[in-house]
């Protein structure tokens, strides 16, 4: 959605410019063109055109990024379950006789930093 917003904004901005452009431009000028009856600065389209390029450009790295973020984090809290239920698992097998509560209870600290940090670096931003 916002990017079509941006888009739009960018497109009224350039159509903006033109125009007023097109209205101050001598008729002569070797920087103007005849479109559809009226003159247009070329240079101003052609400036116009690489900034809203430009927008786009950074808009769209931006959105990449918070994608790549957002499934960073999902992953991260996948791998820090996964790992908790495995660390306690494991925990409480390995704890002797009596001390299985508190070897479950590590375990599962251990395994949520450790499965937090695992699935952390298979995404990159």
């Amino acid at each position: 959605m916002r990017t079509i917003f941006m888009k739009s904004a960018g497109l009224i901005s350039t159509l903006a410019i033109v125009a007023s452009l097109g209205a101050c431009a001598p008729e002569g000028s070797a920087n103007s063109a005849m479109v559809d009856g009226k003159l247009v600065h070329t240079a101003a389209v052609d400036n116009s055109a690489l900034d809203r390029a430009a927008a786009e450009s950074r808009a769209a790295e931006a959105e990449a990024r918070l994608e790549c973020k957002k499934a960073r984090q999902t992953a991260s809290n996948q791998g820090a379950v996964v790992g908790g239920v495995t660390g306690a698992v494991i925990g409480s097998q390995v704890a002797g006789h009596g001390a299985k509560s508190e070897g479950g209870a590590i375990g599962a600290v251990a395994g949520v930093m450790a499965g937090r940090q695992i699935a952390k670096k298979d995404h990159r931003c």
